[in-house]
């Protein structure tokens, strides 16, 4: 079926008549990729004939993207039975992959100095799993941590170009709000426009309160990456002293607003989480050469499968 809907579109015979038919037959062998395509350019027609009910409610919530291309379109009641199905699912994955990261990996310490008292057994065993054969103070691990404060401002980019990623996107963030001090991160959504999602002012909000805002935001607009840059500065902006990292998940597509390397390179600390597709990768290539030359940021790879998250949220949160 995937073969016929490409041949429709390079002779340009792919239309609602079409696509209506393909999606019938579709739903009928479960082809979730099919209609997934079909929904990135008729997703009213795809929403005709998915007709709510709990199997095919279910069936919807099994896609990574049709959701979020579609949800539009629903009726309130339609959009209404997804999202009861959608939030609790998602909060339980987010749950299972939370419990998955293993933090004891990477033990947080502060760089010893002569006279500072050592927690033995935190030293033994970070000099056992650090595989060397030579004990070293940078082994040590201090009995009395000092920690700084931090903070993070995590950007999400919620464009027409990231769709077929946006529900691993939400749930990296639902990981995020889960990992890190709810009084210590803020969300903001962006494409030509941005949404604080949560705010650092917003201290009060439960984690399921997050996952309602992001399964709600309104999503499908161009990339403007300076715009939500200056968003994630007026947040910073409520914080005095303390580390402030600014984490962003997006392909980097920017098709809109100002040059935004400027700005980004004045941040203390930047964490990248590319989002790549085989059609724009040709397209950001250019900005990321820049961006590996910049000391504040560090670049990580989400991959399409929930399963490789744990593996890059250790690295975005301990590296």
């Amino acid at each position: 079926m995937l073969e016929k809907i490409y041949e429709y579109q390079l002779q340009n015979k792919l239309n609602i008549e079409i696509a209506l038919e393909l999606t019938k037959q579709a739903l009928e062998t479960q082809n979730i990729q099919v209609i997934e395509i079909l929904a990135e350019n008729y997703p009213r027609t795809v929403v005709e004939v998915l007709q709510i009910d709990p199997n095919n409610a279910d069936f919807i919530l099994e896609s990574n993207s049709l959701f979020f291309q579609i949800k539009e379109h629903f009726s309130p009641k339609e959009k209404q039975i997804l999202l009861q199905k959608l939030i609790p699912k998602l909060f339980r994955q987010a749950k299972r992959i939370f419990h998955a990261i293993d933090r004891t990996r990477y033990p947080m310490k502060i760089p010893y100095v002569p006279g500072s008292s050592w927690d033995l057994e935190k030293t033994v065993a970070n000099f056992l799993l650090s595989g060397d054969s030579y004990f070293t103070y940078n082994h040590v691990i201090c009995s009395k941590r000092k920690w700084k404060q931090k903070y993070a401002v995590l950007l999400i980019d919620k464009s027409h170009s990231v769709l077929s990623y946006l529900k691993l996107i939400i749930l990296t963030s639902i990981l995020f709000s889960l990992t890190l001090n709810i009084k210590e991160i803020s969300l903001i959504g962006f494409d030509t426009r941005t949404e604080v999602i949560k705010g650092f002012i917003d201290s009060q909000m439960t984690t399921q309160d997050i996952i309602t805002k992001l399964v709600n935001i309104r999503s499908g607009g161009k990339t403007d990456i300076f715009l939500a840059l200056k968003a994630a500065k007026k947040e910073f902006s409520h914080q005095i002293g303390g580390k402030k990292t600014l984490i962003i998940i997006s392909d980097l597509l920017a098709t809109s607003g100002m040059d935004f390397l400027p700005i980004l390179s004045q941040m203390e600390d930047v964490r990248v989480i590319l989002t790549p597709r085989r059609q724009t990768l040709q397209l950001t290539s250019p900005i990321l050469g820049k961006l590996r030359k910049l000391p504040n940021i560090k670049l990580y790879l989400m991959k399409p499968d929930e399963r490789t998250i744990p593996a890059m949220l250790e690295k975005v949160l301990y590296d």
